[in-house]
């Protein structure tokens, strides 16, 4: 038998060797691609809001490949705080916080349903995985009273009552503001609206099973009507807001491998 085809023969047996070696392996990689789920939930801040802007659950699940990587179905809910670019803590003659000229709160639950994308993938138990995101959804804003603690003088009890700027002019009679939960959803009014947002998702695989993530984006957002959240007699409440936002959440994943 000539050399040359000797050659030629181990050649080809190591090379189909090879073939079937990455194959498998990049069978098992597309099961374990096709099958991986995530579930997580954190808190959200954005520039309309406080340090703690809100909650957020989301789930992603895949449902399709591009150029070998996972594209998921992504849905959210989102509950979060949205602040008037004009809000000031101020503090009472009794030391006590309040915002002059607050009318509502305004509160907005967002459910979402977009598409994420994936850009590396996660290889291991500590990888991190790089992926964007766009999803939209309808916005519902709850716009709930703020309600202050005013003084009356003449040693009559102080009352609580939403500011109204024709009646609690006086800044010195105010004593600060009651609690969140002071006659919650009472007298509460909705403004539905519509969102859309664009994110870039970092996803670290920490500890087996659990994960640990940071989504960084930005959300456009409109209402049918102002939300009054400083009395619109100070003051013009935008309709539309745009906001940039970090969201730190945890979760888990579920690998299921095909055999």
């Amino acid at each position: 038998m000539p050399k040359y085809f000797v050659n030629f023969l181990i050649f080809f047996l190591l090379g189909s060797l090879a073939s079937q070696a990455q194959r498998k392996s990049n069978e098992e990689e597309k099961s374990t691609l096709d099958d991986s789920k995530y579930f997580g939930y954190g808190a959200t801040t954005n520039t309309h809001s406080g340090l703690l802007g809100g909650l957020v659950f989301r789930s992603s699940t895949p449902v399709s490949q591009k150029n070998n990587l996972p594209v998921h179905r992504y849905l959210a809910l989102e509950v979060v705080n949205i602040k008037h670019p004009k809000e000031y803590q101020n503090v009472s003659a009794i030391v006590s916080k309040f915002i002059y000229g607050k009318t509502n709160y305004f509160f907005v639950v967002r459910p979402e349903y977009g598409r994420e994308w994936y850009l590396f993938k996660k290889n291991g138990e500590s990888s991190i995985g790089l992926s964007g995101i766009l999803a939209a959804g309808p916005s519902l804003g709850i716009e709930k009273p703020y309600y202050i603690k005013y003084g009356r003088g003449n040693g009559e009890q102080d009352v609580t009552v939403q500011f109204n700027p024709d009646v609690h002019s006086d800044f010195s009679q105010i004593r600060g503001a009651a609690s969140i939960w002071q006659g919650f959803l009472t007298n509460a009014k909705f403004n539905p609206g519509f969102h859309i947002k664009a994110a870039t998702s970092i996803d670290m695989s920490t500890f087996g099973e659990n994960i640990t993530g940071f989504e960084i984006g930005t959300t456009l957002e409109f209402f049918t009507r102002r939300p009054e959240i400083i009395s619109s007699k100070l003051t013009t409440n935008p309709r539309a807001f745009a906001s940039a936002y970090l969201t730190l959440y945890l979760g888990n994943k579920k690998l299921n491998k095909k055999k």
